[in-house]
């Protein structure tokens, strides 16, 4: 064979493996540059580039130092795009050819991005994002890239536990069962609450609120929700005719105004963030109102960021100020809306000066923002109650608002959006798993006939307990026990584990063991994502496949069986079917909005409901001819900032996030990263570099203080390090430590100045 007359001369450049996720052989780069496009055009980090000249051409980071201080995503697509190996995963580079390749659903967020999880003797080895998929197209996240291998840990719980003279044993299924049945049979009716799990399936959740209601007798079921709970959902339906999405994900990137309040879209829905940085390359403006100094915030047309307790008169001083000089769409409000003149009421109190002096934004931002908002149609609005302390159904209401007095519902690219937390919370509320609604977001009065002819048995009036009430509270609510489905795959939620100690018997399904499990009476093995079939509806209500890939650890079990071999021995009838196809049939013969679904129809690239029958495609909740349930509803909205209570034993509100593109918040050294303002770091004692403990009245959580400007004064934004991909880099941090919307926390420093 000839020689090429372009030999290769080995480049002698070092091996990079310092990074936890990522490995770099530069010496096998060809300099193709695929990686380089892949961060800049499609993932929008910028972290990744061309360095020297020549033919001492290389990829480097673009700012010279690790690929964290660069901006770096960790979304793996250098590493999916490139053809030599130059870029490869540390934990896959020496596992060999995969057996086989199955495509499921993501297990975090709520975008649903659809992934392709390749399986080597028994073991998921890889996660790609799928190409085919209708929400990513071949994009994931950090969390979805390298946040599988929970999956395999080998601290999983791989039998059930029972707790025999104070202590917690190893037990068969029907010991566990059977205590569970015998102990459930004394504690119906009110005494009687369960928690359902946000990345559970929609069959799962499904059976477990039918269980609650029709075997328990109680209407308290929930699920936690970080960012639109069971009262911001019920606000929105009001509004709009349903708690949900209005239009989907990559429709969004045509919109020509985007509006993003309260959320770091970049971490916690990330490729969702990608179709607002698309439309912002498009020529799109992006608002960001957020207290916090975000990634959007950083690329943002205009970022408003209001005094902590004030996001909601922000979002009502823009509703005035379309009002008021009358760019509001009326005809969409005169021929699809009802209560303009209560909302108007509402606001005729308050000027713009003392709107701007009270949310500390500035009077003309105020006004360029509606201005922009109202006039540049299409427009999106985005919205998350995880680090807002105002209560979420008045942000709900608020944002509702605007989206329907300039008409900004029930078109292509323009829509009022809900970012829900984990990958089936929208599938949770669907099924039912709140405390004030039935399936399909029936009314507990309205929809009652309904579904106890269907699953014959009469249904429990009145409104259940909701999950903060059967998690926090001390025996108060008459709760005596409690089934908690968590599935957490790295943490238990924020309960007060102290709360639980009032209850009679308490069982706990989950992954792991946690400080909840702990205080279990029973604790009972779950089922990973990985490990079941069944369906997920991500938050633009796509209803997705998600498909068995490995066997079940140990002695492992869905919500699904537990609940069927429970209901079995307490003789509670309609819990037996044969899998959960037939789970959905049934699902689909009671819920209108799933009506047509079924799992022959999913097919690769789901529904989005409504599918009222077997023809109806699936379409966007709203249309530009009428609302599903009717007018819009426009609501009053109390335009005065949220008061925020002070207490002088936890003086800061604590929220969490990775903020990547500032230089050195994410190290990689393990370490967890609490970001303070200078004012606070001065009144509190500590100094950049500080060992601190971030206590709140439930927890704590180690971390190392860095003083900046970025954070406003009063709160602490914690940075979580990518090292550990089951526990803090993939997921949330501990949530008992950081709970729902902002928990008031005090810093204790540990020691001094460290390196």
């Amino acid at each position: 064979m000839k020689d090429s007359d372009l030999p290769y001369e080995y480049r002698h450049v070092p091996l990079d493996t310092s990074n936890p996720l990522i490995d770099h052989d530069m010496n096998l780069c060809i300099v193709c540059g695929r990686c380089v496009r892949a961060c800049n055009e499609i993932e929008g980090a910028n972290a990744i580039t061309f360095i020297e000249r020549g033919d001492r051409t290389l990829i480097g980071t673009s700012l010279g130092g690790s690929l964290s201080d660069s901006g770096c995503t960790f979304c793996g697509a250098c590493v999916d795009v490139c053809p030599v190996g130059a870029i490869t995963e540390k934990d896959h580079k020496w596992s060999g050819a995969p057996e086989k390749s199955v495509t499921t659903i993501c297990s975090h967020c709520s975008v649903g991005c659809q992934l392709e999880l390749l399986v080597k003797k028994g073991r998921v080895i890889r996660s790609i994002a799928d190409l085919s998929g209708p929400v990513n197209q071949g994009n994931s996240c950090g969390k979805g890239k390298f946040g599988y291998k929970f999956v395999h840990n080998e601290d999983r719980i791989s039998t059930p536990y029972v707790r025999k003279g104070g202590e917690l044993v190893e037990a068969t299924w029907d010991e566990a069962l059977d205590l569970i049945s015998g102990q459930l049979a004394e504690h119906k009716g009110p005494a009687f609450g369960a928690v359902a799990s946000p990345r559970a399936t929609n069959e799962e959740n499904y059976l477990l609120q039918k269980f609650t209601r029709v075997g328990m007798s109680s209407n308290s079921i929930d699920h936690p929700d970080s960012t639109c709970d069971a009262e911001s959902v019920s606000t929105l339906s009001d509004a709009l005719g349903v708690g949900a999405m209005t239009n989907g994900f990559r429709e969004m990137r045509d919109a020509r105004c985007i509006l993003v309040y309260g959320s770091d879209m970049t971490w916690d829905h990330p490729v969702a963030a990608i179709q607002v940085k698309e439309a912002v390359n498009r020529g799109a403006t992006l608002i960001v109102i957020d207290p916090v100094e975000t990634e959007l915030a950083l690329m943002a047309t205009m970022w408003l960021r209001p005094v902590p307790g004030a996001g909601v008169a922000v979002l009502a001083a823009l509703a005035k100020v379309i009002l008021d000089e009358g760019i509001q769409d009326q005809e969409f409000i005169d021929s699809q809306c009802e209560g303009i003149d209560a909302l108007a009421a509402s606001l005729q109190g308050s000027t713009l000066e003392s709107l701007a002096a009270l949310t500390g934004v500035e009077q003309d931002l105020l006004l360029r923002a509606a201005r922009a908002y109202a006039s540049m149609k299409p427009a999106a609005l985005f919205f998350s109650a995880s680090r807002s302390v105002e209560p979420g159904p008045a942000i709900a209401g608020a944002a509702a608002n605007l989206g329907l007095i300039t008409g900004n519902v029930g078109k292509a690219s323009a829509g009022v959006n809900p970012l829900r937390s984990d990958a089936n919370s929208q599938g949770a509320t669907d099924m039912g798993c709140v405390p004030s609604m039935l399936p399909g977001h029936a009314s507990l009065e309205d929809g009652a006939g309904a579904f106890a002819q269907g699953w014959g048995a009469e249904l429990p009036s009145g409104n259940g307990l909701s999950y903060s009430q059967m998690t926090h509270r001390r025996g108060e609510n008459g709760l005596r026990a409690l089934f908690l489905s968590l599935d957490s795959q790295s943490e238990a939620p924020d309960i007060d584990t102290s709360a639980l100690s009032s209850l009679d018997f308490l069982v706990v399904h989950d992954l792991f063991f946690s400080d909840t499990a702990r205080a279990a009476d029973v604790v009972l093995p779950a089922a990973s994502f990985a490990e079941k079939d069944g369906t997920f509806t991500n938050a633009e209500r796509r209803v997705q496949r998600v498909n068995r890939v490995v066997e079940r650890v140990g002695e492992a079990r869905t919500v699904s069986e537990v609940v069927a071999g429970i209901a079995s021995r307490m003789g509670v009838p309609g819990f037996d079917f044969e899998g959960p196809a037939k789970v959905m049939e049934e699902i689909s013969s009671l819920v209108p909005a799933y009506g047509g679904i079924s799992y022959d129809r999913l097919g690769v690239v789901g529904l989005q409901w409504p599918c009222p029958d077997a023809s109806h495609p699936g379409t966007p909740v709203l249309h530009a001819d009428g609302i599903v349930r009717g007018r819009g509803r426009l609501q009053a909205i109390d335009a005065a900032p949220h008061a925020v209570t002070a207490d002088p034993d936890y003086p800061l509100f604590v929220f969490t996030g990775v903020l990547r593109e500032i230089k050195g918040v994410v190290d990689l050294d393990g370490r967890t990263r609490a970001m303070v303002n200078e004012d606070d770091a001065a009144s509190s004692g500590i100094s950049d570099g500080d060992e601190i403990e971030v206590i709140t009245r439930s927890g704590a959580l180690a971390a190392v203080v860095q003083v900046c400007e970025y954070v406003p004064a009063g709160f602490i934004q914690l940075a979580i390090p990518h090292t550990d991909t089951l526990v803090q880099s993939l997921n949330r941090p501990p949530s008992d430590v950081v709970s729902r919307n902002g928990a008031r926390a005090r810093v204790v420093k540990l020691a001094a100045v460290v390196g």
